[in-house]
């Protein structure tokens, strides 16, 4: 039995949500063909750890047992992330952000003792496969400080990560930006069935 950290760094409502929308199909689609794997959320608007962002006011007492041991030991106890969000202003939300800087810990999460070309070695090796699922307002929008950013940490820690899948235009002229996450899913629905299955 896999355990699968869900993660919600999606801002907006949970009604209004395309990328949580995808998390959700993903994980029903994934479900249907891993149905004794364990499913654990982690909605990081509800969490008091991402509201908190690193300053030089607090940085003595930034990395704690609940801010940021907890969350290191859930990540080595689990096998598989699905980790959905969308753009803010050309990058990644503040609280996922948070959270990134709250887990990525010297001699816990990566480092240099052993290493022999200088290159750090990343200590969550365990998570065996990351699905990154995103929206973004327009298809002109880079990825290199969104999707490409939060792969490359994760890829720094150890873990292993598939290519996200992104819709490019939810924010585009109407029609499309008048439609409902369901009907935004329709676009890439098909890559987010296949990816799940192959998951």
């Amino acid at each position: 039995m896999k355990k699968i950290l869900v993660i919600n760094a999606s801002v907006s409502q949970l009604n209004n949500s395309d990328s949580l929308a995808m998390s959700n199909m993903f994980i029903e689609e994934y479900k249907k063909i891993n149905p004794s794997d364990e499913i654990i959320r982690l909605d990081l608007n509800e969490t008091p750890m991402s509201q908190k962002t690193l300053t030089r006011n607090n940085i003595s007492e930034y990395f704690n047992q609940e801010d940021s041991f907890n969350f290191i030991e859930q990540l080595k106890s689990i096998d598989k992330i699905v980790l959905n969000f969308s753009m803010v202003n050309w990058g990644i939300p503040a609280i996922l952000k948070n959270y990134i800087d709250h887990i990525t810990i010297a001699n816990l999460t990566f480092t240099y003792k052993g290493s022999t070309d200088g290159n750090a070695i990343g200590l969550l090796s365990n998570i065996e496969n990351i699905q990154i699922l995103a929206t973004k307002g327009g298809t002109g929008t880079p990825n290199s400080a969104f999707t490409e950013h939060v792969k490359n940490i994760w890829e720094f820690l150890g873990a292993k990560v598939q290519n996200p899948i992104i819709i490019n235009d939810m924010m585009d002229i109407p029609p499309y930006a008048e439609q409902t996450p369901i009907a935004n899913l329709e676009k890439v629905k098909n890559d987010i069935l296949k990816a799940a299955k192959k998951f």
